[in-house]
């Protein structure tokens, strides 16, 4: 048994390419056994869409070596130090939505002056001119907040029509210098 109590599921993600302990693994043979699971659950109806997160390009390019149902979705972080461009390109060629994680870093994205001064442009709070960002990119951004009032601003990044400007835009996007705020080991893939 899964230990999941759901007859249906509308996206499930494979949360890492590799695992603690897969030095001496075969991890291309438990990838594709993973996604051949997923594929397996699609097509009985289980699972509406299947995706992964935290793929590189060469996981996603040795994905689609063996995938009879492509990804839905590449999960990744992102936020204005993290462009992920490549991984954001080849989701662009072959039809795959990007969704960005993190999208508004730690507290120090927060108190950089360029995204304190977009979002005072805009009467809005630098976490919206940071999803702002991230949504006017193309990326589905998934905040996480457990406080109820920064849920319902970060929801309102959505709905409140305002559009940054290119050049806001543009002074985001010098903000990256390719950090990640999130745990990687390239090891581990």
């Amino acid at each position: 048994s899964s230990g999941i109590n759901a007859e249906y599921g509308d996206l499930m993600l494979v949360h890492w390419p590799g695992m603690h302990g897969s030095e001496d693994v075969d991890m291309k043979a438990i990838r594709t056994g993973t996604w051949h699971a997923l594929e397996e659950l699609t097509n009985k109806g289980q699972l509406k869409s299947i995706g992964v997160s935290n793929y590189t390009v060469e996981h996603m390019m040795e994905l689609l070596e063996y995938a009879t149902i492509m990804p839905s979705v590449l999960q990744s972080e992102y936020h204005p130090r993290c462009h992920q461009e490549p991984a954001r390109e080849f989701c662009r060629k072959h039809d795959i939505q990007f969704m960005g994680y993190t999208p508004l870093g730690r507290q120090d994205l927060f108190e950089k002056q360029i995204v304190k001064d977009v979002a005072s442009q805009y009467g809005i709070s630098p976490s919206q001119a940071l999803l702002k960002w991230g949504l006017q990119k193309g990326a589905v951004v998934i905040p996480r907040s457990s406080s109820p009032q920064r849920n319902v601003e970060n929801a309102t990044s959505w709905t409140d029509g305002i559009v940054l400007k290119a050049e806001d835009m543009e002074l985001l996007d010098g903000l990256n210098d390719g950090h990640t705020y999130c745990w990687r080991n390239p090891k581990l893939l």
